[in-house]
Order: structure tokens, then sequence, then C-alpha cells
């Protein structure tokens, strides 16, 4: 049972896995010992994530079902119009989306969902 192999004594238990596959070992596993309060453990969340430098989601809109599904809760939704790629190249679509993620990067301690979509999509 998982209780018993990470040795869970109570309820609830968060156990911490460090990023890279040779910490996803049951040994390595580390007790969360901060508070159990919703913010808390989100920013505990979002610290390690920025240590490891791990990219946000940045979703393409193609149709509405990803919208959808994505943007609930209390989120703010956040879309970056693109020029079509026949407008511009695959250099300057890369370039903007690069942009689109330093931003993302920046700011994903905020409640944001990030979102891009061409003209005339």
């Amino acid at each position: 049972m998982m209780a018993g192999r990470f040795q869970v004594q109570s309820y609830p238990t968060i156990k911490v896995f460090g990023y890279g596959l040779e910490n996803k070992v049951d040994s390595k596993a580390k007790p969360y010992n901060g508070e159990r309060t919703a913010a808390d453990i989100t920013s505990f969340g979002t610290s390690m994530a920025e240590a490891a430098d791990i990219d946000p989601d940045i979703h393409e809109l193609i149709k509405q079902s990803i919208y959808n599904e994505i943007c609930t809760g209390p989120v703010i939704c956040v879309m970056s119009f693109l020029p079509n790629i026949y407008d511009s190249n695959a250099a300057e679509r890369n370039r903007y989306l690069d942009t689109l993620m330093k931003v993302a990067k920046k700011n994903r301690k905020g409640s944001f969902k990030w979102f891009w979509l061409q003209a005339g999509d």
C-alpha cells in the first residue's frame, strides 16, 4: 500500500520529489513541513518550479474546447494574438513565443493561464 511505502503517519501528508528522473525514487521523497493552507502549498510548488526552471504551459488556442477546459476557476486568462504564419515566418513566430514564455515565467506566481492564437483563427 502507498501509505506504508512512504511512511504516512497522518493525513494530509505531502511528499516532495526533486526535479529530474534520478530523484523519482522512494528514498528521495522528502516530507513537506510547511503550512497547510492552499496559498502556502501553492507558493511552495511555485518556488520549486522556479528553482527547476520548468516552463509554464502556453496553449495554442485552436478550438473553443481548449479554452473551456483550461480557463476555469479563479484565474486570469491571457491571450496573445500573433500574426498568421503566412504573414511572417517561423523564426518570427518562435521569437513571439519565446517572449511570451519569458513573460509567463516572470509571472508564474500569478493565477494566469496563457494562450496564443494566430490572426484569422
